[in-house]
C-alpha cells in the first residue's frame, strides 16, 4: 500500500530498500510483541505457546533482523530517518497513553489509524510529495477496518462507527477521482468494498471465507504499482 501511494504521488517505483526496511521493522515488532506478552503473563493461545517454546531461537533471530535493519537504514535518506524517529517517538507516547490512560478519553482505534496512515506516507513526505486528501482517506479506511473487527469481537458501538464512515469515505473517493487516476480510486474503492462484504456476510458463518478476502488486498497494491 505504501508503494501504491508512492507511485501515485511521486510517479515512479519506490526504492526497494524502503520495502525491506518496512518489512523487517514490522517483523521485529511482531516478534518482540509476542515475547513481551509472554514475559508479562502466561501464554494463552497456540501462537504465544509457540513463541515461548522457541524463545531462544526467536530472540536470536530478532537480533539478526535488527542487525540487517541497521545495515539497510544506512541506505535511506536522512530526512526519511528523521521522520521515522519522530514517528517512533509518537508510537512510544501512544503506547504509554494506552498503558496508563483511560479508554474513555483515548479512542484507541482512531489513534492507531492515524499512526498507521502516517507510516504509509512517511517516504512520500520525506521527498515533499504529500496529499492530505489521500492521507485522510487512508485514516478513515484504517479506522473503518478496526471498527469492523472490534464490532465482530462483540463491541456493538463500533458497528455505528463502521456504518457512519462509509459516507465520508465515498465523498473523499469522489474528490480523489477528480485529482488522481481512476486506478488509484478503484484500488481504494476495492478496499472499502472488501470490508463492506465482510460486514454483510459476517452474521452467517457459512460465508466466513469472505473475511479472508481482506488478505488479498496487497495484490491490488502491487498490480497498481507495476502497471
Amino acid at each position: 500500500m505504501q508503494a501504491m501511494f508512492w507511485h501515485a504521488l511521486v510517479g515512479s517505483l519506490q526504492p526497494w530498500q524502503e520495502h525491506v526496511v518496512l518489512g523487517i521493522s514490522v517483523w521485529i515488532i511482531y516478534l518482540a510483541d509476542r515475547q513481551v506478552d509472554n514475559a508479562m503473563g502466561q501464554p494463552s493461545d497456540v501462537i504465544h505457546l509457540f513463541h515461548q517454546q522457541f524463545y531462544v531461537g526467536i530472540r536470536w533471530f530478532i537480533l539478526l533482523l535488527f542487525a540487517t535493519l541497521l545495515f539497510f537504514l544506512t541506505q535511506l535518506s536522512i530526512d526519511l530517518i528523521r521522520l521515522g524517529c519522530l514517528l517512533s517517538l509518537c508510537m512510544a507516547m501512544y503506547g504509554i497513553l494506552l498503558r496508563y490512560g483511560s479508554r474513555t478519553w483515548l479512542p484507541k482505534e482512531l489513534f492507531t489509524a492515524i499512526l498507521y496512515a502516517s507510516g504509509l506516507f512517511l517516504p512520500c513526505l520525506a521527498v515533499d510529495r504529500f496529499s492530505w486528501l489521500i492521507y485522510i482517506h487512508v485514516i478513515l479506511l484504517a479506522w473503518m477496518n478496526l471498527s469492523l473487527f472490534s464490532w465482530l469481537e462483540g463491541k456493538q458501538n463500533f458497528r455505528y462507527i463502521f456504518l457512519g464512515l462509509q459516507w465520508p469515505l465515498l465523498g473523499l473517493l469522489a474528490c480523489i477521482l477528480t485529482q488522481f487516476s481512476l486506478e488509484l480510486c478503484m484500488s481504494l474503492a476495492l478496499i472499502q468494498g472488501i470490508h463492506v462484504g465482510i460486514y454483510y456476510f459476517s452474521p452467517n458463518l457459512r460465508y466466513r471465507w469472505v473475511g479472508e478476502l481482506a488478505f488479498l488486498s496487497p495484490i491490488f497494491y502491487f498490480v497498481y504499482e507495476l502497471f
